[in-house]
């Protein structure tokens, strides 16, 4: 072989020989790429499959009545994730059993309120209502774990509960339901909403009431003052031009003046009556005053030709206040006198009857329609406007009578045909406390 030829012969192995070396080394670094990437993945698959079991754990411990810490192996990072994991997972704990022994003592809480009461769970559910609540609000005793609107009945109640909720802060609103005005309270205590209510029916009512006490009141004491002012104008003028009318007009002065004073002295009873404060008792004969009020009212009564007759026996006491029981017997015999007719009777009894007296006043006179009876003890109600004003009626001797009786402990009540008589009729305690 030449030179020549061997020297291609060389060169063409060499060639092939760093071929196959740099194929072997390829070969190599697929391998060990392989190999990493391999081991990326089934680390991967490891920390997925640890996270997943990790979360599963977590997830049980709101099954769990104590705390059962994790325990993590691995890197500085894991053992980082595992302390406040615990932490927390203790602080959940902690919390929860703080709940749970709070909310006995809240449903304690809601059965001891006076006041309407209901406790909500953080999912909107009637957890517990006091009696006062379900009987304002018709919750039945075996209604379960009803919902905000189902329990309270009134949009505007359950939008105060989530209002309450979303706030985090204490709401109140009023609102009009089943005939009732209630102011209701609600507030967050802890995961629950407590909401209290208040009837503000009679309040309203009683604020109603006393406007119209004042302008009614206003109206009958306006019209005693203008006769004063009128008539004491009339005497100035009488006394220069015409002396002899002069008693007449001071006669009419001093009715007005009368009238003035009965209606000021009626309104302070009625005022003092309505306090309701502690009034001090000392033993009344019943039978003794009757006696010396109908003997008042005898003038009165054969001006009007009316017979009085008295039933009453010889002692009968009371333990109570004499001024009011007097107010009592006198206005119902005065009535009686006053709205009889000409040849009419008044019958007034005085019985005994299982630990009380029994005063019965009936008379034959004009008698009251019965649309009326439910209204005769309201202040300045008048039956017949005229002639209780023609008599000096201040309309309110039956609120006054009402007011007595009760701060007595007693009831009345009234029956009555018109045009042909009434009968009243007051039951009063022998010993009744306040």
């Amino acid at each position: 072989m030449n030179p020549r030829t061997l020297f291609v012969a060389l060169g063409y192995g060499a060639l092939a020989f760093a071929a196959t070396r740099l194929l072997t080394a390829g070969a190599a670094l697929a391998v060990v790429v392989a190999g990493a990437i391999t081991a990326w993945i089934v680390a991967e698959a490891l920390e997925s499959r640890r996270l997943g079991q990790l979360a599963a754990r977590v997830g049980t411990w709101l099954a769990e009545d104590e705390h059962r810490p994790v325990r993590l192996s691995g890197g500085q990072e894991w053992r980082q994730l595992g302390v406040a994991l615990n932490t927390l997972g203790a602080e959940y704990h902690r919390l929860a059993n703080r709940i749970a022994r709070e909310r006995p003592w809240r449903r304690e809480l809601v059965d001891s309120l006076v006041q309407p009461a209901l406790l909500f769970s953080g999912d909107g559910r009637l957890l517990a209502a006091n009696d006062p609540a379900r009987d304002l609000l018709g919750i039945p005793i075996d209604a379960g774990r009803m919902t905000v609107v189902q329990a309270v009945g009134s949009a505007a109640l359950a939008e105060s509960v989530h209002e309450a909720r979303i706030s985090r802060q204490p709401v109140t609103i009023d609102a009009e339901h089943r005939g009732h005005e209630l102011r209701a309270t609600v507030s967050l205590v802890g995961d629950e909403t407590l909401m209290i209510i208040v009837d503000r029916t009679r309040e309203r009512r009683i604020e109603e009431l006393r406007r119209n006490f004042v302008v009614n009141a206003s109206h009958e004491l306006k019209t005693p003052v203008t006769g004063i002012q009128t008539l004491a104008e009339a005497l100035r003028v009488t006394l220069a031009r015409d002396p002899d009318r002069v008693p007449s007009l001071l006669n009419q002065l001093g009715d007005e003046a009368e009238r003035l004073a009965r209606l000021v002295n009626d309104l302070l009873d009625l005022r003092r009556l309505e306090e309701r404060g502690p009034m001090e008792r000392v033993p009344v004969d019943l039978a003794e005053l009757l006696r010396q009020v109908v003997v008042a009212q005898l003038a009165g009564a054969e001006q009007r030709e009316v017979e009085i007759i008295v039933d009453a026996p010889d002692r009968a006491y009371v333990a109570g206040v004499a001024g009011d029981l007097e107010v009592i017997v006198k206005n119902l015999v005065g009535n009686a006198v006053q709205y009889n007719r000409p040849g009419g009777t008044i019958d007034v009894r005085l019985t005994s009857d299982d630990g009380a007296y029994v005063l019965t006043v009936h008379d034959t006179g004009i008698g009251i329609p019965q649309q009326d009876l439910s209204r005769v003890f309201e202040r300045f109600y008048r039956v017949d406007t005229a002639r209780s004003r023609e008599t000096g009626g201040t309309g309110l001797g039956l609120a006054i009578v009402r007011h007595a009786v009760a701060r007595h402990g007693g009831t009345i009540r009234v029956e009555s045909l018109l045009g042909e008589g009434t009968t009243f009729t007051v039951v009063l305690p022998v010993d009744s406390r306040d």
